[in-house]
């Protein structure tokens, strides 16, 4: 019986420590991975807008461009979070890093219209069918205090866009866009093989799926994240009014590549700065009042942006986006991880990008329509609306809660 028992102590300390061991592993594999993501990803989003500028393209070209994209990545995102949650978190994560760095190489060569649309696509996708397989091989890997490790996974992300941006850009103005959309696509394969090589996919209990029964599924709401929906829906949204044409509109302020990239550096350095404190903030006063504080850091940028079109407004603007993204990135992946079950979390994630992002496709063409044909002014001004609005809902919820348990008392 002694025996019985000891014998079950060193299975149970084992598994323990296989448990910690794949946690540690795999914190240090997506923050590697984070790193060279930070470097395609803020080449891409630095210098892609810049290049549309360059060869001619307006504003309205560019936000169509982002509308366009993300049409077939919305039809594909529910068979996402199916393979997420059937094939494994790691071979998707894997293949949304390869797909970005086509999304580099794909400039690299041309500047047609229909290749420029396939690029954007090739990244967004790369976004937000990255963004829930790595979340969820994450939340499989660790039990506590996932704020925190949400945090350690994206800081290096930020460090790389911190540094990244300045030196894309100067690098441009010396020799072009072509070699350094090359130069920097290498450099994203070298942390998507990293990951590939030393990431391990965390032991879960195989669950046979229903293809049928899955996809009719996809298209429902999860009742216990309802209220994520209509916040997130509207945030994605409003923000997606003016910043995929942020750095067109700097360009437009008569700034020059590199000084582009310093401010897109300057808002990953505070995003980066935040992280931790964010990390901690979110596992504190809980993910509902971190998407708030997000979202009301959101409607002072967009004041700026749109009532003081000068460097100092530019500067401040974009410190305060890395503080809005530093709150919203940990408080949304919280959020999303403790109302879904292990099994069901791949699906969790994509079901929620799926909405969000395909009630925004509009928005970016909008912002740019706007941005040209009435007044620049007006797509920020629209986003505060959204963005007010969005916080007064959840202001109201909260109320009414109170309200609710005085009675009950």
């Amino acid at each position: 019986m002694e025996g019985k028992l000891i014998a079950k102590f060193v299975w149970f300390s084992s598994m323990v420590d296989l448990k910690a061991d794949v946690a540690e592993r795999n914190i240090a594999a997506l923050a590697v991975f984070a790193f060279f993501r930070g470097v395609g990803v803020s080449t891409f989003m630095t210098l892609f807008p810049l290049y549309m500028i360059d060869l001619g393209y307006n504003m309205a070209d560019i936000g169509a461009v982002a509308s366009l994209s993300s049409i077939p990545c919305i039809a594909l995102l529910p068979f996402v979070g199916i393979l997420i949650d059937s094939v494994g978190r790691k071979p998707i994560a894997v293949l949304t890093g390869f797909t970005a760095v086509s999304a580099l190489f794909i400039p690299a060569l041309t500047g047609g219209y229909a290749f420029l649309v396939l690029a954007y696509a090739l990244f967004f996708f790369s976004f937000i069918a990255g963004q829930p397989s790595r979340s969820a091989l994450l939340a499989d890997s660790i039990e506590e205090e996932l704020g925190r490790a949400f945090a350690k996974t994206f800081m290096p992300f930020h460090i790389a866009r911190a540094i990244v941006p300045f030196i894309a850009g100067y690098l441009t103005e010396l020799y072009g866009y072509a070699p350094v959309f090359l130069v920097f696509s290498l450099l994203t394969v070298t942390g998507t093989l990293f990951f590939a090589l030393y990431s391990i996919e965390p032991e879960r209990k195989h669950v046979t799926i229903n293809l049928k029964d899955e996809l009719k599924n996809a298209f429902l709401l999860e009742r216990n994240l309802l209220k994520l929906y209509v916040f997130a829906i509207i945030d994605r949204f409003a923000w997606q009014l003016w910043f995929p044409l942020l750095n067109a509109h700097f360009k437009g302020l008569d700034m020059s590549t590199s000084e582009v990239g310093i401010l897109n550096s300057v808002a990953s350095a505070t995003l980066f700065t935040a992280a931790t404190f964010s990390g901690r903030l979110i596992d504190r006063i809980g993910p509902i009042k971190g998407l708030s504080l997000s979202e009301g850091i959101g409607i002072l940028t967009a004041f700026l942006l749109g009532t003081a079109p000068n460097i100092v407004a530019s500067i401040a603007s974009v410190v305060l986006i890395g503080l809005s993204f530093s709150l919203w990135i940990p408080a949304y992946n919280v959020m999303v991880a403790n109302a879904s079950n292990q099994h069901q979390r791949g699906k969790a994630y994509s079901k929620m990008n799926t909405f969000r992002t395909a009630v925004a496709i509009p928005a970016p063409q909008i912002g740019g329509f706007l941005y040209d044909n009435t007044s620049p002014s007006l797509p920020f001004f629209l986003s505060i609306l959204l963005m007010t609005g969005n916080v007064s809902l959840i202001l109201i919820r909260k109320t009414r809660r109170k309200l609710f348990h005085q009675k009950s008392t």
